[in-house]
């Protein structure tokens, strides 16, 4: 379908002319998004919320000053790029969470850390020892699961936060 038909639809009918631009560009804009990121979700996560911009605010976009094609290619590479970043600041944290968690468990008797795991909720419990024990990527612990993405890394993070809460909390991990 031509762009100026799109746009045509866009002003008569909004949810035809989004089920248009969604069919016409879906495509296009995965493949944009891929070029920054590897995980599957992620990748959706961005083509959707650059579709769903675009839809909600048609009509800034204007065909003067560049393609419909070029238009929602900037927006798509934008999301992309943020969540890139997102995910970098994300794994830094993680990796010293992570790091925090080895050194602390090195130091914590077992029992203790034992104690300090069965504090948390068993979910948050159970995905902390597919991650760290079973070296398992998020994607991996989701998929195994059967729960969002999104909810595993969140729960990952908050059950390394409570993690470490409760061993200094118990005193335990504090001393060198």
């Amino acid at each position: 379908m031509e762009e100026k038909e799109i746009l045509r639809i866009l002003g008569i009918d909004r949810e035809a002319g989004c089920a248009a631009v969604i069919e016409q560009y879906q495509h296009m804009l995965w493949g944009i998004c891929a070029r920054r990121l590897d995980d599957p979700e992620d990748i959706r996560e961005c083509v959707l919320a650059a579709l769903g911009d675009f839809c909600l605010r048609w009509e800034r976009f204007d065909p003067e000053s560049g393609s419909l094609k070029s238009y929602l290619a900037a927006i798509a590479d934008r999301k992309a790029l943020d969540k890139f970043r997102q995910n970098c600041r994300w794994e830094r944290a993680c990796q010293a969470a992570a790091q925090l968690f080895k050194e602390r468990s090195i130091r914590v008797r077992s029992t203790d850390f034992v104690r300090a795991l069965e504090m948390l909720d068993p979910e948050d419990a159970r995905i902390l020892r597919m991650r760290y024990w079973k070296g398992m990527r998020y994607t991996e612990i989701a998929r195994s699961l059967q729960l969002p993405y999104e909810t595993v890394k969140k729960r990952g993070q908050r059950g390394l936060q409570k993690l470490r809460r409760c061993l200094e909390n118990s005193g335990q991990g504090t001393e060198p």
